[in-house]
Formats: C-alpha cells, structure tokens, sequence
C-alpha cells in the first residue's frame, strides 16, 4: 500500500524558474551538518505546537484546522462570519475551500482572492503566479507576475515585523542565489518553521539515483524535522525509509513513523494505521472498527471504513463509536498547513 496525500507548495513552483540556484548540491552538506551540530536533537520534543502558525484559541484555528483535515464542511461554517468582516485571511482560506469543493463557485472564490490580496495577504497574491497550475486551472485570464511582485512586496512587509514565513518568503522570491536560498531555508528552520528545510530534502532524496552523501543528509534534516513533530516530515520520510522494503507492515519503525503522525493528525499517517490494522491479529474487529471510524469521523471520509466489520449489537456499536471520539479527542491539535501550503485532497 502506497498512500500519497498532496499538499501543493505555490513557492516550490516558483522556484522551479531559478533553474539551479535552488537545486541540493554536495556543496550545501558542511552548512547543514553546521546547522545539526548547533541545534542536535535526537529524540521527540515534548513541544508539540511551536511550528503552528494557529493555536487553539486563535481567531482561524478551528477553520484552517478544518482545511487541515480536509473537513471543508466545518472550515466554510467557521470562515463565514469571518469573511463578512472582510478578514482577508479568512478569505484567503473561504476561496480554497470554494474552489475545491464546486467547479461552478470558482468566481466567487476568484473575488474573495483578489479582495484578500488587496486587502494585505501575500499568499492570496502569490495564488495569482503564471506557474500556479490552480490559477491557470480556474483564472488563466488573471494570472499574471504583477500579482507575484505584489505578494514578494507583502511578504517583505512582513518580514520587517520579524514573521519567519515573511522573512523567508521575500528572500527566496527576491531571485537569491545559491548561497542565499540555502541561509534562508537554515534560518527558517532556526525559527521554527520547517517546510522548506522538508522541501530541500525532500528534492535531494526523490533523485532516482541520488548522491549517497546527499541522500544520508536528507534523511538527517527529515529527522531532524520528524523529532520537531513537523507532519509532512513523517510521511516523507517514512516514503524515503521503506522505499524498497516490502515487509514494512511489520517494521518497529514503521509503526513508530506511523503513531507519530496519526497524532499530529497526518491523513497520510491515519490511512497507512487505518490500513495495517485491518491486517493485525492483535486488533479485534471492534479495534478494526474503532480506528477505522475515529479517521472517517476526523476527516469526513476516508478509505478502509467499508472494509471492517461494524458492531451488530447496538450497545457495543455506542460504545466502539464513543472509542472513536476518545481516539479523536487524543489528536494533538496543530496546524502544519499556511498558506503557501495548502492541500488538495
């Protein structure tokens, strides 16, 4: 079983236009084993929330949480009064979730966007991108580098006021070089905020015949992201580890990758424990039942509910569906999405 959730980066297909400045080289290895040897970490943190850009509490949480967990049906209800009050991060996340759930609301979803944009939010700017395949999918007629010079001026924007993902995004889109990308991606990481170091090794890794060097030093920086409890760390990494091993339902590590995730809340990490419970003679039908219907209840839908057998007595279908809730009330509640980030399906 090979499950494959896509979270489409908008700056990883800019960059694509920088031709080598952005590719791994062996070069980059003494910066990063630099950049490890001055933050070493070698187990799970106990910090679970620091990389979030929401937190519970926050005005957006529970909707981009919704985004998150693909639950568009509780993220439009919590974006809602937002929007009305001309939010302009709310419409950002109102028009992913418009344009992903009807083909014939798209223009709504076209205004929210370009009144986001207006209104200060670099992302909503940057959706705008020529090499943005969502934008050439729904607007082709509104794409354009004018929108990308807006976000790049946003982003420095905020990048003057010290946030990381400004700060990064302004440097990377400003045309950098080599050396510069690379120091941008080490300070982001230095701050908390891991998806381009994911991103950097993520490319290094996927080569079908990768340096081996490189390689090892892709799996360091997707450790090192892993041990920050950093999601699409795990589910990368547990990709790259099993590639070419078949036994992998029965790996120590593999299960290991795989309770870490489900209790960041990856739906990749949920589908592979949905998956090999249905194959453990451990796990009871009821167990089977229980974790299956915990993923489906969490993300509206997901594979495997069908496949296990569901409680014929009604008092033990109540109690495997109370189970189910425990189990979701257990999800750490982190947001590892932004908005340069967002997930397809």
């Amino acid at each position: 079983m090979r499950v494959k959730v896509v979270i489409v980066s908008l700056v990883s297909l800019l960059l694509m236009g920088c031709g080598d400045k952005t590719k791994p080289q062996k070069s980059d290895i003494p910066l990063f084993e630099a950049f490890l040897a001055l933050n070493p970490i070698s187990e799970i943190s106990s910090e679970i929330s620091i990389a979030s850009i929401y937190k519970p509490g926050d005005a957006l949480f529970n909707a981009v949480w919704g985004v998150q967990r693909r639950r568009l049906d509780i993220a439009e209800k919590e974006l809602k009064p937002w929007v009305e009050k001309n939010d302009p991060e709310a419409m950002f996340w109102m028009a992913t979730v418009i344009y992903r759930s009807s083909i014939y609301d798209t223009r709504e979803a076209l205004h929210l966007l370009q009144k986001s944009a207006k209104l200060g939010n670099p992302y909503a700017a940057l959706f705008f991108s020529p090499k943005n395949n969502q934008c050439q999918l729904y607007y082709s007629d509104v794409c354009s580098e004018e929108w990308v010079s807006k976000a790049q001026a946003l982003f420095a924007e905020q990048a003057k006021k010290g946030d990381v993902r400004g700060i990064y995004y302004s440097k990377v889109l400003n045309n950098p070089t080599h050396e510069e990308y690379v120091q941008a991606v080490i300070e982001a990481a230095k701050n908390y905020y891991y998806y381009p170091l994911v991103e950097y090794a993520n490319k290094t890794a996927r080569k079908h015949e990768p340096n081996k060097d490189m390689e090892k030093m892709a799996i360091k920086l997707l450790q090192y992201a892993r041990y920050h409890n950093f999601a699409p760390a795990i589910d990368i990494l547990r990709d790259k580890k099993f590639k070419n091993e078949r036994d992998y339902y029965h790996n120590p590590l593999m299960k290991e990758y795989e309770e870490q995730g489900a209790s960041l809340g990856s739906k990749e990490s949920w589908e592979y424990y949905v998956s090999f419970s249905r194959d453990d003679e451990n796990y009871s039908e009821t167990d089977k039942y229980v974790i299956a219907k915990a993923a489906d209840m969490f993300f509206g839908g997901i594979r495997g509910l069908s496949f296990v057998e569901k409680p014929k007595d009604e008092a033990e279908l109540k109690e495997a569906n109370k189970k189910a809730q425990e189990k979701i009330d257990e999800v750490k509640k982190i947001i590892y999405i932004d908005g340069a980030h967002v997930p397809l399906y």
